[in-house]
């Protein structure tokens, strides 16, 4: 007998909302995360805000402050160069397996993506071309069939997301972005694992070039203080039953 999908628990409804946030820029670098301005605007209790907390803080997304308090962590040149390394050997990997496992399905799905991607690009639309981004390298995760790849690529890209979310939504992305990712999949397409990787390693370089020359020269991290942000009562749903 199939078993059913679970239904996404509290703590990770609440997770994943914090983590959107921050991708997209509305909880920004030293911002201070209050418990009890968290549960009010999800419309839930002060326990599945505090694992999704923890959560958030052992994936590096925030990080302590102050006597008892988080705030989400400044980006810093090191850590997106370290980031990136990892980036362009789980990608590279990923790409060659994909390139050998890949069905028609996945082929079509994944140039659905990036049709809208370029899409997103050509509309200016820069949060939706991020999102498109990170949803191609995943699917591209997805067809090696490895679950332990995928849980790694996975904590990866909650990072990725962020610096692109955080870097590139002040200033666009260049174009050559998504004709980095058609190439990649024309790779995979044509079961040229070889050149899969190595589109891929590329990929992830010329985002670390990109990213850091977006970012303070003088290496200070991007930390805008701003107050602690407070949602309006109709400024969110409440999360999903």
């Amino acid at each position: 007998m199939a078993e059913l999908p679970q239904k996404p628990s509290r703590t990770d409804q609440v997770f994943e909302a914090i983590v959107d946030d921050i991708c997209t820029g509305r909880l920004t670098p030293g911002v201070p995360l209050r418990q009890e301005q968290l549960a009010e605007r999800f419309n839930v209790s002060r326990q599945p805000i505090q694992q999704a907390l923890l959560l958030l803080r052992n994936q590096g997304l925030v990080r302590e402050f102050g006597r008892r308090g988080l705030e989400v962590t400044p980006l810093e040149r090191d850590f997106v160069s370290h980031l990136y390394e990892l980036r362009a050997i789980l990608d590279g990997q990923a790409a060659r397996l994909a390139a050998d496992r890949r069905t028609d399905e996945w082929l079509r799905h994944a140039t659905r993506i990036v049709v809208v991607g370029r899409q997103a690009f050509d509309d200016r639309s820069f949060a939706l071309m991020v999102r498109n981004d990170v949803e191609f390298h995943r699917t591209v995760v997805e067809a090696t069939e490895n679950p332990l790849l995928a849980e790694s690529a996975g904590v990866m890209w909650r990072n990725v997301q962020r610096v692109m979310g955080e870097v590139l939504l002040q200033g666009g992305a260049p174009a050559w972005v998504w004709e980095d990712h058609a190439a990649i999949l024309d790779a995979i397409r044509d079961a040229d694992g070889a050149a899969a990787e190595a589109l891929a390693r590329r990929h992830a370089e010329h985002g670390e070039q990109l990213i850091l020359e977006a970012m303070p020269a003088e290496g200070a991290p991007i930390d805008r203080a701003v107050p602690p942000v407070v949602a309006a009562p109709d400024d969110e749903a409440p999360l999903a039953e």
